[in-house]
């Protein structure tokens, strides 16, 4: 689970820096709210998407999860004064339950900022459904949410606002023209059901409070639905603009739609420019919202709604950006599976009528993940003697079978590399003999290469003896929903301070 949000978070904030540099000023209002709600379901699903068996012949995907393996890979790391897993040291017995106390510290940190904005994202709902039911009902409006949607007289001076199939306003001291204009505004929100984007990026930003991203797409996203409703806007004075110069001008009244009153000469062209619409959006500027998550009439920053309302149209030339979608996408799909492809790179082992998987839909974990198995290690894995005495340090792989029933199998230390190189140390000890050295020199180089090569195999043997001693069974690995055999590994770190 922790990898997950991870992996989401990262791809959440990688799309979104995507988003502000090459769409945050065209006028593709309509396409961009679908890029939008593209973002977040691409960050929650696609750390879900298992691609190994695909990944796993390929020469280049191998090549990169074997670097990654090698350098990025959550490992255990041993050094001769403490044992560090997965980044948490220790130096001491009983460092394990400060451990425990500090996730527990991080998880109440985390708590506290959720709880409370769930706490008033709630209540502001809560209080905009009182309102439903207090404030009278003035207009009836066309609307797909049915026979409860209209507008409602709210009781003192605010900004206009709607929820769901609801619109609030105060029309006092609103002209027709201007009143026109706002029902217009939140009509579109109405009808293209603009809340549920509002509630989407909120629950987001709440789950991710901790991640900027989750509130630059959250006003993102409030900032769009703006510029969609005040395009409403726009079309209509657009559309009455150029009927202005009729002798007759149709304003339906807002109780009888068959009235008509007589327009017509420059100040009516002015009185239908969108720039009169923006000097009667500043004009709201001065009231109070009565709830963050609603499409309020007035969202700053008005200046850039101004902004965008005065943007040629972008050339439709200019979507053809939105493709760059795609292969971003895919990069990030082939790297959120890099790390499952990384933990099978040993070779496939196979018996009769007895398999084991090298791609499953669900990895094998121990109980309590990485950081129970971290705890474990703390106390149980040494540095060998032999290996500090002659400075041998490396990073081993530990290869073995997790069984049906979460027990391990063919525990085997299948490789050490050395940390700085990544090549492969020797566990034979082979020099050749240097005729420009004497007979002592070769000897002591002699000599050295077996101290080396008995310091890796002390490693790969403490590696195999910690492994093999994990007190608790595996989760096992499941493909198609039924538990089987899977082919697992395990890199630790022996490091010298």
């Amino acid at each position: 689970m922790v990898l997950y949000l991870i992996k989401a978070n990262l791809i959440l904030a990688l799309l979104c820096l995507l988003f502000q540099v090459l769409m945050h000023r065209d006028t593709f209002f309509g396409v961009r709210r679908l890029m939008l709600w593209g973002i977040y379901l691409t960050a929650f699903l696609l750390p879900l998407w298992n691609l190994q068996e695909l990944m796993t012949g390929d020469t280049t995907a191998n090549a990169m999860a074997a670097s990654y393996a090698a350098n990025i890979l959550p490992t255990l790391e041993v050094t001769a004064q403490r044992v560090a897993g997965m980044g948490i040291e220790q130096a001491e017995p009983g460092c394990g339950m400060w451990f425990v106390g500090m996730m527990a510290l991080w998880a109440f940190i985390y708590i506290i900022p959720v709880v409370w904005m769930t706490a008033k994202l709630v209540s502001q709902v809560a209080y905009i459904i009182y309102l439903r039911c207090t404030c009278p009902r003035i207009i009836t409006l066309p609307s797909p949410f049915g026979e409860g949607a209209g507008v409602r007289l709210f009781p003192r001076p605010c900004s206009p606002f709607s929820f769901g199939p609801w619109i609030f306003i105060h029309p006092e001291g609103m002209d027709e023209q201007t009143l026109r204009e706002v029902l217009i505004h939140e009509q579109t929100h109405v009808r293209q059901w603009h809340t549920l984007d509002v509630l989407f990026s909120q629950l987001v930003g709440i789950l991710f409070w901790w991640n900027p991203a989750a509130w630059v797409m959250r006003r993102e996203v409030r900032m769009n639905l703006e510029f969609l409703a005040d395009k409403a806007v726009a079309d209509y004075l657009e559309m009455k603009r150029e009927r202005v110069n009729s002798e007759k001008y149709d304003i339906p009244d807002l109780s009888d739609s068959n009235s008509y009153c007589p327009l017509g000469g420059e100040a009516d062209i002015f009185h239908f420019s969108l720039k009169a619409y923006q000097y009667r959006l500043l004009g709201f500027t001065t009231q109070t919202n009565v709830a963050t998550i609603a499409n309020n009439f007035n969202v700053l920053p008005l200046k850039r709604r101004i902004i965008m309302m005065n943007l040629r149209r972008t050339p439709r030339t200019g979507m053809l950006k939105y493709i760059l979608f795609v292969p971003v996408a895919a990069a990030l799909l082939f790297a959120s599976n890099v790390d499952a492809l990384a933990r099978t790179l040993d070779g496939k082992v196979e018996k009769p009528d007895n398999k084991v998987y090298e791609v499953v839909e669900v990895l094998p974990e121990y109980p309590g993940g990485q950081e129970a198995m971290s705890q474990y290690f703390t106390t149980n894995i040494k540095y060998p003697a032999e290996a500090q005495e002659y400075g041998i340090q490396g990073s081993v792989r530990v290869s073995f079978v997790v069984e049906t029933d979460g027990t391990l199998a063919d525990v085997k230390a299948v490789q050490t590399t050395d940390l700085k190189t990544g090549l492969a140390l020797p566990e034979v000890a082979v020099v050749a003999f240097d005729r420009n050295k004497s007979a002592e020199e070769n000897e002591q180089a002699r000599q050295q290469a077996e101290h080396e090569a008995a310091g890796v195999k002390a490693l790969k043997a403490e590696a195999e003896r910690a492994v093999k001693a994990l007190p608790e069974r595996w989760t096992p690995g499941k493909d198609k929903g039924q538990p089987v055999r899977v082919h697992f590994t395990l890199p630790i770190v022996f490091k010298l301070q």
